[in-house]
């Protein structure tokens, strides 16, 4: 597990500029939620609340606040409002992080880049782990996912082994709602070379 403030300035390091909190606190969360589902860890230990405007966390604004490493600007915008920008100055935590959590991280980081914040406002909305969560609760990410994928892999093993689906076992998978087993039979065979 990664502090936050090494997530942080991994993203600002990989997005190249300045942004604003609000988009940044959107990018951790949805790194942190996708990384999760493909690989059943988290990143950091910090938690998220449904908040007003999507998935919050008063760690990563305290964190961004606080980390010598990254200027705070505050900003005025021409119809008045008034925003943080966030521009990482130097860091030396590329090399504390892993492979698999770099390529993460810098997706999300170019993510951020090209997406306004309406467009991040929308996809941590769509979030599964944001949506069956309730407004002022802890957003929980779902650990029962690597029981089900085991199950499945081993229903597959035992019901098809390595060999090819027929199309009616497909169809029949399909109706039932089972892709991820169809998916893993596939996997299967292209793995036995079949």
């Amino acid at each position: 597990m990664y502090k936050i403030e090494e997530i942080i300035e991994a993203l600002l390091y990989f997005a190249g500029s300045q942004d604003i909190k609000t988009k940044i606190v959107k990018a951790c969360y949805l790194l942190e939620s996708e990384y999760f589902d493909k690989t059943g860890q988290r990143l950091t230990d910090i938690e998220y609340k449904y908040h007003l405007y999507g998935p919050y966390s008063e760690a990563i604004i305290s964190s961004m606040m606080n980390d010598k490493n990254i200027a705070y600007s505050p900003q005025t915008s021409m119809n008045g409002n008034e925003y943080d920008l966030f521009k990482l100055k130097k860091t030396s935590v590329i090399a504390k992080i892993d492979s698999l959590a770099l390529s993460f991280i810098e997706k999300w980081a170019k993510i951020m880049q090209q997406k306004t914040y309406n467009e991040m406002l929308e996809l941590a909305y769509n979030d599964k782990n944001f949506k069956r969560t309730e407004k002022g609760q802890i957003i929980k990410f779902d650990s029962d996912f690597l029981k089900k994928k085991e199950l499945l892999k081993k229903r597959a093993k035992e019901k098809f082994g390595n060999r090819k689906l027929t199309k009616e076992e497909a169809d029949g998978l399909k109706e039932a709602g089972n892709e991820d087993l169809i998916q893993y039979s596939r996997k299967l065979l292209k793995e036995s070379g079949r």
